[in-house]
């Protein structure tokens, strides 16, 4: 499944890195092995010259067109075999707590993770998520090729996660 993000940035000033996208991004979210994988690829890097207020990972993820977003969650649900929920009306926000979070950037070999990280979902305006991830990040010297974001979820937090975008999405438009 694929969503749109008009705003994907990497904030880790420990590591005085940062990573963003220029233009539209896509969330790729899939599977592997029973973890679900929340990813973004082709990310800029650039370096942290001035020390940042915050650190972690801030998304934007667009819930329209309804129609379309609400059938591609759906159709994601069913074929990996989640049970959503119903969220009538949907609460104001939602709080997780992924298996991981981590970014892989290429040209200073670093690979930045948390293992122990918050992640807080909120509608931010109609058709508009705010996603953000905060923790404890570290980092490993680590070859990659390109520069991403992951996120790791269990099922059991992905269900919530769909379900709550779900009804979000429905209360956003005319929606089935």
């Amino acid at each position: 499944m694929l969503l749109h993000c008009p705003r994907v940035q990497a904030l880790l000033p420990l590591e005085k890195i940062q990573l963003e996208h220029k233009g539209p991004a896509w969330m790729h979210w899939t599977e592997h092995g029973g973890t679900l994988i929340l990813r973004i690829a082709d990310l800029k890097f650039a370096e942290i010259i001035a020390p940042a207020e915050k650190s972690g990972l801030f998304l934007k993820v667009e819930l329209t067109p309804v129609e379309i977003v609400v059938h591609k969650i759906e159709v994601f649900a069913a074929h990996k075999g989640l049970i959503l929920a119903t969220m009538k009306p949907p609460a104001s926000e939602l709080h997780l707590q992924p298996i991981l979070a981590a970014c892989h950037v290429p040209q200073p070999k670093k690979f930045i993770f948390a293992e122990d990280s918050r992640l807080e979902v909120r509608p931010c305006k109609a058709g508009v998520v705010d996603l953000t991830v905060q923790g404890e990040f570290r980092a490993r010297t680590v070859p990659c090729r390109e520069a991403d974001l992951v996120i790791h979820l269990t099922p059991g937090d992905l269900v919530q996660l769909l379900s709550f975008l779900l009804s979000l999405a429905g209360c956003t438009g005319s929606s089935p």
